[in-house]
């Protein structure tokens, strides 16, 4: 996933980067689109109202969560970085209709093609 930084016009890819909220609770594997040339972070769109939902929920004390406990886009995302082999087609195919909704030609070249070596 990319889009143009909208400070300086470079492309930004995704990261699932850790966030602090109000200094206690750590939320892991939040997805963030980086900008490499100047730095800038940027909240993924889709998962804006999700992450409101979970710090709405969180005790203030809560230590360390993952937000892909919460986030089946974020779930979805954790799973292709680490165990893409493992898919079947159903977990290639849910990650097909997310991406979809992203309108992201290049994520969506490489799942079909990986539907194609299923």
């Amino acid at each position: 996933m990319e889009k143009a930084c909208g400070h300086c016009g470079h492309l930004m890819h995704v990261h699932l980067r850790k966030i602090v909220y109000m200094n206690h609770t750590e939320i892991e594997h939040v997805p963030v689109y980086r900008c490499s040339c100047c730095e800038h972070h940027e909240l993924v769109e889709q998962v804006k109202e999700e992450l409101k939902q979970v710090l709405l929920q969180v005790p203030r004390e809560q230590g360390t969560i993952s937000f892909a406990d919460y986030s089946p886009f974020t779930r979805m995302m954790l799973r292709a970085c680490y165990c893409t082999a493992d898919f079947q087609v159903d977990d290639w195919l849910d990650m097909y209709l997310l991406v979809s909704s992203l309108h992201d030609s290049v994520w969506l070249g490489e799942i079909e093609q990986a539907l194609r070596e299923l």
